[in-house]
């Protein structure tokens, strides 16, 4: 009996296997996980650059009058739908998510806040208007079908002022 103790002490042969059975579930989690942050990584950087664009899109129009300002609104709202893969609302900064809004807001002098409607109480301050783009989306990593975690929201939001 003490023996085949020994042999079995001596054998190295599936010690390999072993090893391999208790490290492979944990690089395969982590290979699964950096795949999983990749692809949250690109869909922030896509709406992003789609954002960055708009803005482009807005700068190249510079719209002097209402009629300019909403020809370049039109036509920055269908390329944001198409560019980001998301839907048009007309419902300004109250979107969810999958959708994408374009409105106008304006500051009175220097006012650090931005306003839903057009005047300045004070007739000296000077008026300015800004575009806003506002995008919503989210994203579901695979681990949440396990129960772990929690879908990931994106949000961006930018604005340039156009007068």
């Amino acid at each position: 009996m003490l023996r085949i103790l020994r042999k079995f002490h001596r054998d190295q042969a599936g010690s390999t296997l072993i090893e391999t059975a208790f490290v492979a579930p944990a690089l395969i989690a982590m290979t699964l996980g950096g795949v999983e942050i990749s692809a949250m990584v690109a869909r922030q950087t896509e709406m992003q650059s789609v954002a960055a664009n708009g803005m482009e899109i807005i700068l190249a129009a510079a719209p002097e009058n209402d009629a300019d300002v909403e020809r370049t609104i039109s036509e920055l709202k269908e390329y944001l739908a198409e560019a980001g893969d998301l839907t048009v609302v007309e419902t300004g900064a109250q979107i969810e998510a999958g959708q994408v809004s374009v409105y106008k807001r304006w500051r009175c002098g220097n006012n650090s806040t931005r306003q839903a409607t057009e005047g300045c109480a004070n007739t000296s301050q000077t008026e300015s208007a800004f575009l806003v783009i506002y995008m919503k989306d989210t994203y579901s990593p695979i681990w949440t079908n396990y129960g772990i975690g929690q879908n990931l929201t994106f949000e961006v939001k930018r604005s340039i002022q156009i007068g």
